[in-house]
């Protein structure tokens, strides 16, 4: 059975001192609709609606990649 993680367990964490080096920021426009969906599954979800946007479009270049 899987416990339920608590701040404790995290009390010692460190960021990854390698994530900026992994990532480009980006600026992309969408409608106000299309963001108006990413913010509901990411209510729904419990998760940041860039997240939900940024797991998607590593998935679809991924895809891409393969394609090749």
């Amino acid at each position: 059975m899987i416990r339920e993680l608590t701040e404790k367990d995290f009390a010692r964490a460190v960021k990854n001192p390698h994530f900026n080096k992994l990532m480009t920021k980006v600026e992309v426009a969408i409608t106000k609709e299309d963001w108006a969906t990413f913010c509901e599954v990411g209510k729904i979800n419990g998760v940041p609606a860039e997240l939900i946007m940024r797991n998607g479009l590593s998935d679809w270049a991924k895809e891409l990649r393969e394609d090749d």
